[in-house]
């Protein structure tokens, strides 16, 4: 081989050295494409995790009274002795159950009660029903609440009858079962407190908790 052979060989050969070393990725191009492909896949892999969590993991209920109509309403004012004092109605009431879920909730009869300053004063029958997913029930319910004083009664009853306002408190639980998948029991607590007001016969004030 002559020496213009050999050179012109050599040449080529440095050139396409050359080449390989100019269009060879870097090792850190390499390795930052691949974070990028990590962090992509960690991304696509949490948004499949919220929607699920959004559509298939059951969220909490809600429950509250909407309305209180007082019916029958008798009382005793004269505060002259602790065991002439006493107070009972008929309470008509509207309890509202708020499903955020995808399935719907269905739960069964189940009890409640009514309480005056810690005391259980009447009990309610919910009726058994289910509430449609992302949606609402409004059901009635009634109540007989009494509560008559005697000579241990503490003096906040004595002074409740002469201002004329009773509060009441309203507490149960509703358990059943949101329809997406197994093992999905839920509670829906009811906690509301309303405020009787004797002289007018109306529930002057109501707020749920």
């Amino acid at each position: 081989m002559s020496v213009y052979a050999e050179t012109a060989y050599g040449r080529r050969s440095k050139d396409v050295d050359e080449a390989r070393r100019i269009y060879q990725p870097k090792q850190s191009d390499i390795t930052g494409k691949i974070i990028i492909f990590i962090l992509a896949g960690l991304c696509m892999l949490l948004f499949i995790f919220i929607v699920i969590g959004f559509f298939f993991i059951a969220k909490p209920l809600t429950a509250s009274l909407t309305s209180v109509e007082v019916r029958n309403l008798r009382y005793n004012n004269n505060t002259s002795s602790s065991s002439s004092l006493y107070f009972n109605a008929t309470l008509a009431m509207e309890i509202r159950i708020e499903n955020p879920n995808l399935g719907f909730f269905e739960f069964p009869t189940s009890r409640g009660e009514i309480l005056y300053n810690g005391d259980v004063v009447g009990e309610m029958r919910i009726n058994g029903q289910r509430v449609a997913s992302f949606g609402d029930l409004r059901t009635e319910v009634s109540a007989e609440v009494a509560y008559r004083g005697n000579q241990k009664s503490p003096v906040w009853l004595k002074n409740d009858i002469e201002r004329r306002l009773i509060i009441l408190e309203t507490r149960a639980k509703l358990r059943g079962e949101v329809h997406l998948k197994d093992l999905n029991k839920r509670t829906v607590n009811l906690k509301c407190l309303m405020q009787l007001n004797l002289s007018d016969d109306v529930i002057h004030r109501l707020w749920c908790k």
